[in-house]
């Protein structure tokens, strides 16, 4: 009798572990979008890319070598060296358009006495 009870509780005992061993659920593992299969990239774009990407870095470091006080904030952008394609330099009648340029523009300030809309009306 007691042998019966104890086979029984033995082939229970088994199953009950065995519900516990194996799990609940299986875990769904994720593969974003393509599985195991790896972004495969010829040689060419390889070397284009690291190309392209050096030339950008070193156009950012052309910037900086001439904007980089400014960007920090340690001169002003209107604070710069002379221009080398200054037209002042060059030229020996200064003086008379410098003249030109004041004249015209204290005639384009007032706009009611140019003779241009004289003409037009007749």
């Amino acid at each position: 009798m007691f042998t019966r009870a104890a086979s029984a509780l033995r082939g229970s005992g088994n199953a009950m572990l065995r519900h516990y061993r194996r799990p609940l659920q299986q875990q769904q593992k994720r593969r974003m979008g393509g599985g195991e299969h790896w972004m495969e990239v010829s040689e060419v774009h390889t070397r284009a890319g690291e190309f392209v990407g050096f030339v950008c870095w070193m156009w950012i470091f052309h910037r900086a070598r001439h904007d980089l006080p400014v960007v920090l904030g340690w001169r002003h952008p209107w604070e710069h060296a002379e221009d080398p394609w200054a037209a002042h330099d060059q030229l020996e009648n200064i003086a008379e358009l410098e003249s030109d340029w004041d004249t015209f523009a204290e005639k384009a300030i007032r706009p009611g006495e140019d003779d241009d809309d004289d003409d037009d009306d007749e």
